[in-house]
Formats: C-alpha cells, sequence, structure tokens
C-alpha cells in the first residue's frame, strides 16, 4: 500500500519488522507482480537491511534512485529493471 505522500502507482514494501531476507523475499515477490519501470518505496529498519536491499537491487539491474533515512528507518526508491538492467526492456 502506498504511503500517503507517495505518487499514484508507487508500490510500498514495509520491511521494518522483517529481518534482512524477509525484506529481499517480500521484494522479489512484488516485482514479480508488476510490470519494468514500476516504483517501488522499500521502508527497512536498519543497516544491514539496507546494504542488502542495496545489494540486491544492483545485482537484479534495478535502479535506485532515493536512498534516504528517514528517522530510525530507510526509505528506498526502487524502480524495476528489465532483464538488461534499463526500466521497460524485457
Amino acid at each position: 500500500m502506498p504511503g500517503p505522500t507517495d505518487p499514484p502507482g508507487v508500490l510500498l514494501v514495509d520491511g521494518t519488522r522483517r529481518e534482512c531476507t524477509g525484506v529481499i523475499a517480500a521484494l522479489e515477490r512484488a516485482m514479480e507482480t508488476v510490470p519494468d519501470g514500476t516504483v517501488v518505496r522499500a521502508l527497512v529498519a536498519d543497516v544491514p537491511s539496507r546494504i542488502d536491499v542495496l545489494a540486491w537491487a544492483e545485482r537484479k539491474g534495478h535502479d535506485v534512485p532515493s536512498d534516504v533515512r528517514d528517522g530510525g528507518r530507510f526509505q528506498l526508491t526502487i524502480v524495476k529493471a528489465g532483464r538488461r538492467g534499463t526500466p521497460g526492456t524485457s
């Protein structure tokens, strides 16, 4: 569910109550169901989860245009990429 300030079409993955592997699993499930170019906002509660999400996004070829600390959590904006690592390609 998008946050109150997210534009329409933004998918929220709240990993603040999950361990690193749970956050990655939730992101994998979310990305399987959306088209290339979809914007996903991931919330994580700690630095290790943040690092894991960044590494996962790089490995998958997704873009992370925003990585912001918000109080005690991190908000990462991830844009789903196609197989070649660019939005919109398949």
